[in-house]
């Protein structure tokens, strides 16, 4: 079994929800600081976040959805399993950020820092819910199609 460029780029789209869960994770424990009490440095919370979803979380969703636009009339078993796992991961690692965000002090919580779990939590359902769209559309296929296409 060969891999195809769908395949591919949904494992890049897994690399970089890990890659976002991870970031984030750590940044969220970066700002509630060794005993609670926020960062030891001075940080730019809000432009912070920014950066770690421009770097990881938006090309994920982007390549999740280049995915769907290549396959989305004959689907594709493996993309769609690897974006399925990438949309639980970036779930469950949005669902673990919740109680760090809670324990940030207040000060550290500008713009988007106390949304992003939420959005990301919808966005992760939303690549999850393509990758199925993915396994169902392959099955849909006909195996005469492919016959057609050798003649």
């Amino acid at each position: 079994m060969r891999l195809k460029l769908e395949d591919w780029t949904s494992l890049a789209s897994l690399g970089l929800s890990v890659m976002f869960v991870v970031l984030l994770l750590s940044f969220y424990n970066f700002l509630i600081g060794p005993e609670g009490q926020g960062p030891e440095r001075v940080v730019e919370p809000g432009s912070l976040i920014l950066q770690v979803i421009f770097i990881s979380a938006a090309p994920c969703v982007v390549l999740a959805g280049f995915v769907f636009g290549m396959t989305k009339t004959y689907g594709t078993r493996i993309g769609g399993m690897v974006l399925i796992s990438s949309g639980i991961l970036m779930i469950a690692g949005m669902a673990a950020g919740i109680p760090l965000l809670a324990r940030i002090p207040d000060q550290y919580i500008v713009g988007v820092v106390g949304f992003v779990p939420y959005f990301f939590m919808a966005a992760g359902a939303g690549v999850a819910a393509v990758g199925g769209y993915l396994i169902a559309a392959s099955k849909r296929r006909p195996i005469s199609s492919d016959l057609d296409d050798l003649r």
